[in-house]
């Protein structure tokens, strides 16, 4: 059964997949005089979170001055990975911690994500699995439960799990966690963006700094 918990991290490695492909570092020319950008850098990383909070994703990657996609878009291929990745991206919320910091045309704002966490995730299903293998293989008949070799029947492992992972998800609020991120951004073309770093993609795919 402990093999099945690989799932919650191929989620991670599906996610960025496509990533390094779609990764576009932009130049930036500056000319020897520069005007304070009017622009406020708040909007950007507001604007930012609320498209990662609505999956409106293409709105979201134009905030960013590195990336063209985080692969957040992407769907896993199983039922089960699909099942966790769309509790993952509905456990998104956030708040701004205290205001900007602007040092010419670089700026910096305090964010704390909220967002499911896989491990508590993975360690909530597993206590789920015991209690579940426990009571299944008492009600049901031996030939659904042991293949020749007195093991368990794959179909019977893949309900179990189906099943644990229902009941986890149940109450997602119990499995998230805070993190603390210090966005920073560039003002570039015009406004401010984000430039990414692993802090920030960690959190986004429920992983812990």
């Amino acid at each position: 059964m402990r093999g099945r918990f690989r799932l919650f991290w191929l989620i991670l490695a599906v996610l960025f997949a496509g990533m390094a492909g779609f990764a576009c570092f932009f130049a930036m020319m500056y000319g020897s005089i520069y005007n304070r950008p009017d622009a406020d850098p708040v909007e950007t990383v507001t604007r930012f979170f609320d498209s990662v909070q609505a999956r409106n994703y293409p709105e979201a990657y134009a905030c960013l001055s590195d990336y063209a996609s985080l692969g957040l878009e992407n769907e896993p291929e199983s039922a089960e990975a699909k099942a966790m990745y769309d509790a993952l991206r509905g456990s998104y919320s956030y708040t701004l911690s205290g205001g900007s910091t602007v040092t010419g045309l670089e700026a910096s704002q305090r964010v704390v994500l909220r967002a499911l966490n896989l491990r508590m995730t993975e360690n909530a299903v597993q206590q789920q699995v015991n209690g579940i293998l426990e009571e299944m293989v008492t009600v049901m008949p031996a030939s659904e439960v042991y293949d020749g070799n007195g093991g368990y029947l794959t179909s019977f492992t893949d309900a179990i799990y189906r099943e644990a992972l229902n009941r986890a998800l149940q109450n997602t609020d119990a499995l998230c966690s805070d993190t603390q991120l210090l966005i920073q951004l560039k003002y570039m073309d015009g406004t401010w963006k984000i430039v990414t770093d692993r802090s920030l993609m960690t959190a986004l795919i429920g992983g812990e700094n």
